[in-house]
């Protein structure tokens, strides 16, 4: 029989095996609901409702297991109720404990290769915190140092006690003093089982507002035997998070990185499954500085630490010294420079040449090129240049700063070229690009690499500058007198003296651009007998 598309219509009887396998669901997903309701461990939660599937003969994986288990957690929950247009939006500022690094009243996650110094780093935070310190390696400490306790069984407590002994966290006698309440270690281990989160969820519960760091989160779940690349890799440390949020307890919980991914991204760095870093509300990240090549010993101490999570980035360089850390500054800027000068090493041919003169040029007294200046250097035209001036601003090593505004007598402006540097108040290079001219031609019509003098100038010899000339040189965006003449038979290669130090001299100054007349007036300069010619 033909049939068109639309004429055929879904059975109204549905066949008793359908029923039957509907039935089967059914009753996985009521056993589900009572999993939740009277089991708290994931992990059994998820080997409950298999072992209950393959009883009644619908054998199912852990990955549908979860799914139903995730299904019959939404029943439960039910559904929230939103914010809604019109309603005021919570404003309350991110509470830190730590400004950047430790969030305050959530669950951080602190993740880095193994003896890079992460114990050293919270314990020393928690020293200065209680000590009153107003800030910790360049970070704001917030408020006074509450109640703490330390989950440390990876540690043995000869391991801890040099910490504290260091940190001032132990009296004359050996005891724990200080905020530190509690401290597990290695001999007497605290693991994250159901028993362990309980009896933490107690002592949060009697101390609101305590600070938990636990070390490590792989030592704290060794006996539970979970999967590291399993997604119920997390489930100890939700529950913990869990138990401790009500209580507006802080935990700071110390994991490992991969081996392979010890870099770079907090997220990515962690061992085993993505599951732990997701569930934490700030992720921080401990990696050296400068990695070592294959078998050699890690000689550079310098640590870049990193955050990544529901706040704003921070990015520090550190370094654990004999009597505690040690900050050098903002990690952005040094990273930055560092990638500059892999990039300046990596320079060749006319590049090379090109970046090596503007260096010197900005070495001798911060003086910036022109374009046209750097033809002879590159041994090449103006056009290619002008190439290679591009490509090394995109490369970031050059920046323009300025330009030299065009003549009167016809031409074009000429950009002014230096060299960037890392600025640390800003992480990136120094300072912004000038909208106008840094070395402004007061006399008009007069270029600086003219081979003469306009006669306004008052000079007694017009074109050459007579030595012991007083002027001024430009040190950054200023000028600085003190100088005479030296040698000026040419304009664009002049050579200056210190005024009554006639063995100190600057060379190669172009006139106008790095060196000008005394501004305190432009009459007829006296001629010194500082210099025989």
């Amino acid at each position: 029989m033909d049939t068109t598309p639309g004429e055929s219509k879904p059975s109204e009887i549905l066949p008793e095996s359908l029923k039957d396998h509907q039935d089967l669901l059914d009753r996985l997903d009521q056993y589900a609901n009572t999993v939740l309701c009277n089991e708290t461990d994931e992990l059994r939660r998820s080997q409950l409702l298999r072992l209950y599937a393959d009883e009644v003969g619908c054998p199912i994986n852990e990955k549908t297991a979860g799914i139903v288990l995730s299904k019959a957690q939404g029943q439960i929950a039910g559904v929230s109720v939103p914010r809604k247009r019109g309603e005021k939006l919570d404003t309350t500022p991110t509470p830190w404990s730590w400004e950047g690094v430790i969030m305050s009243g959530t669950f951080n996650l602190l993740v880095a290769p193994p003896k890079v110094g992460k114990s050293a780093l919270m314990v020393g935070m928690i020293s200065a915190w209680f000590h009153g310190e107003e800030s910790y390696l360049g970070q704001k400490l917030h408020g006074t140092c509450p109640k703490v306790y330390i989950i440390g069984t990876d540690q043995p407590e000869s391991d801890w006690n040099t910490l504290f002994e260091r940190e001032g966290l132990v009296n004359s006698d050996g005891e724990l003093s200080g905020p530190i309440e509690m401290l597990w270690h290695t001999g007497a281990p605290l693991h994250l089982t159901d028993e362990g989160v309980k009896h933490l969820a107690e002592i949060a519960e009697e101390n609101p507002g305590s600070f938990f760091l636990l070390d490590s989160y792989h030592a704290c779940c060794a006996p539970l035997g979970l999967e590291e690349a399993a997604s119920s890799f997390d489930g100890p440390a939700r529950q913990l998070a869990e138990a401790l949020a009500p209580h507006k307890a802080t935990l700071a919980m110390i994991h490992h990185t991969n081996k392979s991914v010890s870099g770079g991204n907090a997220t990515n760095a962690s061992r085993g499954s993505n599951a732990l870093p997701a569930a934490a509300s700030l992720t921080i990240l401990m990696n050296w500085f400068k990695q070592p090549a294959e078998g050699q010993t890690q000689s550079d101490h310098r640590v870049v630490l990193k955050t990544q999570g529901r706040a704003k980035g921070t990015t520090l360089l550190v370094e654990l010294e004999d009597d505690g850390w040690v900050h050098h500054g903002d990690g952005e800027s040094v990273l930055a420079a560092e990638s500059m000068q892999e990039a300046a090493d990596e320079l060749q041919g006319r590049q090379a040449d090109i970046f090596d003169y503007i260096c010197e040029r900005w070495s001798d007294g911060q003086f910036p090129v022109v374009a046209s200046e750097l033809a002879d250097v590159a041994k090449c035209n103006a056009s290619k240049v002008n190439r290679a001036l591009r490509a090394l601003e995109k490369k970031d090593l050059v920046r323009q700063d300025g330009q030299l505004d065009a003549l009167v007598s016809g031409g074009r402006p000429q950009l002014l070229w230096v060299p960037n540097t890392p600025s640390p108040e800003i992480g990136g290079k120094g300072g912004k690009t000038s909208t106008t001219s840094r070395a402004s031609h007061e006399i008009r019509g007069y270029s600086p690499s003219s081979p003469c003098l306009p006669d306004s100038l008052g000079t007694s010899t017009v074109g050459v500058l007579p030595p012991g000339t007083p002027v001024e040189l430009r040190r950054g965006d200023a000028w600085s007198n003190g100088w005479v003449i030296a040698n000026a038979t040419k304009m664009d290669s002049i050579r200056a003296a210190k005024l009554g130090s006639p063995h100190i001299t600057i060379s190669s100054l172009r006139w106008e651009l790095d060196v000008r007349l005394c501004q305190s007036g432009l009459q007829e300069p006296e001629p010194t007998e500082l210099f025989d010619f």
